[in-house]
């Protein structure tokens, strides 16, 4: 049982073509678009009636599209974007890792003056690693 079970859920992670892939991919994309439309949405208390009058569209397209039926295209997007003072940014994950990256440079160094006045007693720490080698005893607070 346990696996055609473990099958099962396998084939439900993989795609019988690129094709398949690809749409998948496209609808994760629309998702992640239109989640950011309705966080603004509920930040601003705004409907899904409200934005599709404010956009000239129907109730019920706004209600596809938030449902995965259909997909939005740029215009959509930017009209949407428009209405809710959303100014979107498209990062790759590279370019993600890389800001991270020289966010963190020199930060070891800064590490040393922050660990300072929080050292505990008997306390023995890496600055760069941030992880106690010994744990602080019941009265070393």
């Amino acid at each position: 049982m346990k696996e055609s079970l473990k099958k099962d859920f396998e084939n439900l992670l993989s795609f019988q073509s690129k094709e398949e892939e690809l749409d998948f991919q496209a609808d994760l994309l629309a998702m992640q678009f239109l989640g950011l439309v309705d966080q603004k949405m509920e930040r601003n208390n705004i409907s899904k009636k409200a934005l599709a009058e404010k956009i000239g569209t129907s109730a019920s397209f706004i209600t596809q599209l938030f449902r995965g039926d259909k997909r939005p295209n740029w215009s959509m997007l930017a009209k949407m974007a428009q209405t809710l003072d959303i100014q979107f940014k498209v990062m790759t994950d590279e370019m993600i890792h890389t800001k991270i990256d020289e966010a963190n440079k020199g930060y070891d160094t800064k590490s040393v003056y922050t660990q300072k006045p929080l050292r505990l007693k008997k306390q023995k720490s890496n600055p760069s690693l941030f992880l106690a080698e010994e744990p602080p005893g019941k009265d070393d607070y």
